[in-house]
This record gives structure tokens, C-alpha cells and sequence, in this order.
């Protein structure tokens, strides 16, 4: 288990692996409208303006569209999104090029790492939505942040049932 996890932590991943971003972005601006320009701190209600961030913010009351395709637009929530949204791949992948080699399967071994991947994956995904998504309406906000949090607690639960299963004495999880 420490090995699959060691293996899990380390990352190669080359600018060729992103190439594809840019053909997507064309694909998906031609059949959405494209969003509006971002807006300054004093455009949008105080509930969605940041401590120091002065600009860069998405308009409010937009189609959902806009906000899925302001995936590809600069605005203060970018780096949020797109930290979250490359990890989810990046962390499947590792887990999927190592599962082979170390003997994964799914037996009772296994089963807290599976629950680990399926947390993480699950914070992630509810992290890109929030981010990305809730600048809609002040109802929007606070439901996927709510969301967000969901997330953040279900990755919380999935790491410690893996530290409790591979470092606990074994006559205590039977």
C-alpha cells in the first residue's frame, strides 16, 4: 500500500499532454455563446467580490452555458478550476498506470485506496463546479459552495478510513 502511494506521488507530465486544450476550446465556443467580458469588483454584488482581487470578475444572471465555457476564459476563479480540473485526471491516470503493476485488486487490501481515489475524485469534481459555477446568482453561490464543502468533507472521510485501515493493528478493523 505505502509502495502504490509513493508510486501515486510521482508525476511526469509533459506540455504534450495538454495539447489537445486548444482544439476543445474551439470545438465547444462554436456551439455555446461566448461568455461576457469580466467585470471589475464594484460590477458585482459584495457577496462575490475577494479581499485584493480588484478585477476579473465573471457577470452575474449569464446562461449556464457561459459560465461552462468561461472554463476558457481568464477570471479570478481560473487557477481555482483549472487546478482541480487537471488534477482529477492526472491522479486517475497515475492511480490507473500503477494499479497493474503493484497486484491492485479489489479485495479488502485494496478497498481504502479505492475509497481514497473516489473521495479525492469526488472533491475535485465538486470543487470545479463550484468554482466554475457560482457566479450565477447569489442562490447559485451559496449551493455550490455548499456543494463544494460536501466534497471537501467526503474527501476528509476517505483519507482517514485509509489511514485507519493500513495503520491500524488488523484485530481492530475486524
Amino acid at each position: 500500500s505505502a509502495d502504490i502511494l509513493q508510486r501515486l506521488t510521482t508525476l511526469t507530465l509533459n506540455v504534450k499532454h495538454l495539447s489537445w486544450l486548444p482544439r476543445l476550446r474551439d470545438l465547444v465556443a462554436s456551439s455555446l455563446p461566448p461568455p461576457r467580458p469580466t467585470v471589475t469588483s464594484s460590477q458585482v454584488p459584495p457577496l462575490f467580490r475577494e479581499p485584493y482581487i480588484l478585477s476579473g470578475y465573471r457577470p452575474i444572471q449569464q446562461d449556464w452555458g457561459c459560465y461552462f465555457l468561461s472554463l476558457f476564459q481568464r477570471h479570478n476563479e481560473s487557477l481555482n478550476v483549472w487546478t482541480h480540473l487537471l488534477a482529477a485526471p492526472v491522479l486517475l491516470l497515475r492511480w490507473w498506470a500503477n494499479a497493474g503493476a503493484l497486484g491492485y485488486t479489489l479485495d479488502a487490501a485494496s478497498l481504502p485506496l479505492s475509497l481514497f481515489m473516489v473521495s479525492a475524485l469526488t472533491y475535485l469534481i465538486l470543487s470545479v463546479t463550484a468554482h466554475l459555477l457560482q457566479s450565477h446568482s447569489e442562490r447559485a453561490h451559496y449551493f455550490f459552495f455548499f456543494l463544494d464543502y460536501v466534497g471537501v468533507a467526503v474527501y476528509q472521510y476517505g483519507c482517514s478510513l485509509g489511514h485507519y485501515f493500513y495503520t491500524s493493528e488488523p484485530s481492530w478493523r475486524e
